[in-house]
């Protein structure tokens, strides 16, 4: 490595490394001139739970920065002449890091911050930034159905609970559907949300006779994830439908809505 330049490598993850499968969770920035490491850590592991399944944050996180030290002592005990091939040779664990490639920049702070940015936490930030709503109502366009719903219909109280239930679109087709948007993208937000959505749904049956049916982003969340929300929505006389599946409900609304 040369010493006059910044070089970079990606941390990745991965419980059964013998597969090949990795998943990208942080970012490495080599400063020979200065003898440091700069370390850029992950702290959403929404796609690790969507590849691998169940982990726990904080273990990954404390893993995480007990690999970086390592790094560190590892690569400024040979004066950063060492290799990621080098490197990952010498454990075996659930990290490995990628080949060194030179990076270009002053500040390695800059260079790492960038790096992380788009190599790691690009594909979230895209998908965030964009409000559901209005990828429902693209969705809804593409699929042809939107002169068949009413905009932003007027919003139906729930006297027993003293709430009012708004919704991004509505049509009739025997009940009158409410159609909304929402975020499960997070396990615990996706919860929280879930439960408010069950009980406005109920409610709706209930009481009014009326529909609730919801289009989420689920980001990374795992398929199981997912399939459990549809199931308990069904349960109150509600659906729940993926933003890829919205052609499935554009079908509905075609062949019932009048």
């Amino acid at each position: 490595m040369n010493e006059r330049e910044l070089a970079y490598s990606i941390v990745q993850f991965s419980p059964h490394p013998e597969r090949f499968e990795f998943v990208n969770v942080g970012v490495l920035v080599f400063d020979g001139r200065r003898g440091k490491v700069i370390s850029k850590h992950s702290s959403d592991f929404s796609r690790v739970k969507k590849f691998f399944g169940e982990a726990s944050p904080s273990f990954l996180k404390m893993a995480l920065a007990d690999f970086s030290e390592q790094i560190e002592y590892e690569f400024r005990k040979r004066h950063f002449e060492m290799s990621a091939t080098d490197f990952n040779s010498k454990r075996a664990g659930i990290f490995q890091i990628t080949q060194i490639l030179p990076a270009l920049g002053e500040s390695p702070h800059d260079v790492a911050q960038l790096l992380f940015s788009e190599l790691v936490e690009a594909n979230a930030k895209k998908k965030k930034t964009e409000r559901v709503s209005t990828r429902l109502t693209c969705a809804l366009k593409d699929a042809g159905v939107l002169p068949l719903l009413q905009k932003r219909p007027k919003a139906v109280r729930i006297s027993k609970w003293g709430v009012s239930i708004k919704a991004d679109y509505g049509y009739q087709n025997g009940v009158y559907n409410l159609i909304d948007s929402a975020r499960f993208d997070s396990s615990e937000r996706g919860l929280a949300e879930a439960g408010k959505r069950v009980l406005e749904g109920k409610a709706l049956a209930e009481t009014l006779d009326h529909r609730l049916i919801v289009v989420g982003d689920f980001g990374d969340q795992m398929d199981s994830f997912v399939s459990d929300l549809k199931e308990e929505f069904l349960r109150a006389d509600s659906r729940l439908y993926t933003l890829n599946e919205v052609d499935l409900l554009a079908e509905e609304i075609r062949r019932t809505a009048h």
